[in-house]
């Protein structure tokens, strides 16, 4: 007996079979979600070097791609000019990005421990300070200041032993601790990764573009290209962007606050530098532990510290991060903020940092998507238009009555040969203003 394929009980089967594996497949992931966590964990520090690579080749590729440009007219264009520019190009590159991040070590890591340990090392001063200016200010309440006082007298002593465990600790990090030698050993891979991807970028480009048209339909390999080519143009602007206005943000703190006469300016400077990468709570961020660090050392440099953060803010906001920045994101200052809600409680600091772009896609993918959908419901796309009820959308137009005998009695139809007049009237005068002029 022959038995026939029946292609709709096949599809049903197929569909029955994908519904029981997904089942299946979620039912594990949520018994072994400790061992699953733990494995991509593991992965992510095996391939932790070839993710500095992206990033570093990611920060580098513009600096690369304007030497290029610089360079283009003094080679002639032949294969072996254009690698030997690449070479050049990718050279100088490396060079500039290792003195920048061997400058900031040099500069800022010295000072800041340096003021890390001042300020733990003057906790006893500083704690007589507001002894005495809680003494002057709230004479009249005496349990007020006795229990200021103690919890004083208890903080600088935590922060004394606090400070004694740690320094044993920094002293480790300092002389190769094991966590600092696995950085330095995936940063430097992650550089040597960089520039293997760097030289071959068209090459590697052009196998994922390879392997990405091999696999999808044409239509879905259209949509990859333009969303990726969309991604890089949203994050390259946006994170490079982001990263020399904090730079600048800390250079012009740094100098303010060294003519202000501030002390720990140069601590203050980074602090406010690396927060102001983060939008929205970024100034926030950086101000308020300034202010609070400046507060226990001197209350009347606090206020003109805060003042000031606040003005670089302001300046930061309304001139130098749109000049910088641009539109680059297009993204609401609300979901900004919803964004930054999410990013930051799900992945932390670099959730805050990478937030508004990837938000920024999502938000133009979604826009697109629903424009589209109205566009086939031949439905006006401005967001203006829904501010209204929107039951004029779907109310149904109004049926027209068919006029009585005595309505179509009272229209004046005019008869052919009174039309005739009327156009060799009109048609006269048309000739007679012409001749006129």
């Amino acid at each position: 007996m022959k038995i026939m394929p029946n292609k709709k009980y096949n599809t049903v089967a197929l569909y029955a079979a994908l519904v029981i594996a997904v089942n299946v497949l979620l039912i594990v992931c949520i018994l072994k979600f400790d061992s699953i966590m733990s494995f991509f964990s593991m992965l992510m520090t095996v391939l932790s070097p070839v993710i500095w690579g992206l990033i570093i080749a990611f920060l580098m590729n513009p600096i690369m791609v304007n030497f290029e440009k610089l360079f283009s007219n003094k080679f002639k264009r032949s294969r072996g000019r254009k690698k030997l520019l690449r070479a050049l190009s990718v050279t100088l590159s490396s060079v500039i990005f290792l003195g920048i991040v061997a400058g900031l070590i040099a500069i800022v890591v010295p000072e800041l421990v340096k003021s890390i340990t001042n300020l733990f090392g003057s906790m006893g001063d500083i704690r007589d300070k507001l002894e005495s200016w809680i003494k002057t200010h709230f004479s009249h309440y005496p349990s007020l200041v006795e229990t200021t006082t103690q919890k004083l007298n208890d903080f600088t002593k935590d922060a004394s032993v606090i400070f004694e465990k740690m320094q044993p600790m920094l002293e480790d990090l300092v002389s190769g601790a094991w966590g600092v030698v696995t950085f330095l050993k995936d940063f430097l891979l992650g550089f040597i990764v960089s520039i293997y991807m760097l030289c071959n970028k068209e090459t590697l480009l052009a196998q994922i573009k390879k392997t990405i048209i091999s696999l999808t339909k044409k239509t879905t390999c259209a949509k990859i290209m333009s969303v990726s080519s969309q991604a890089n143009k949203v994050f390259s602007g946006f994170i490079i962007g982001k990263i020399i206005d904090s730079i600048i943000i800390g250079l012009l703190c740094f100098i303010g606050l060294t003519l202000m006469g501030m002390p720990y300016n140069i601590m203050i400077a980074v602090i406010v530098g690396v927060t102001n990468i983060i939008p929205f709570f970024g100034p926030i961020i950086g101000a308020v532990p300034s202010t609070l660090l400046m507060l226990i050392v001197d209350p009347k440099k606090a206020i003109l510290l805060f003042i000031f953060i606040l003005i670089l803010q302001q300046f930061d906001g309304n001139i130098l991060g749109p000049k910088i920045l641009g539109d680059s994101t297009g993204l609401p200052g609300f979901w900004v903020l919803i964004s930054l809600i999410i990013c930051g409680g799900l992945f932390g600091f670099a959730g805050m940092v990478l937030a508004v772009p990837m938000f920024a896609l999502l938000y133009s993918f979604t826009r697109s998507f629903v424009e589209g959908r109205l566009k086939k419901k031949k439905l006006p796309v401005t967001t203006e238009y829904y501010k209204q009820d929107i039951e004029h959308l779907y109310s149904k137009p109004e049926k027209k009555k068919p006029m009585t005998a005595e309505e179509l009695s009272k229209i004046n139809i005019p008869s052919a040969d009174e039309v005739n007049e009327v156009l060799l009237e009109e048609g006269d005068d048309v000739k007679e203003y012409k001749i006129g002029e």
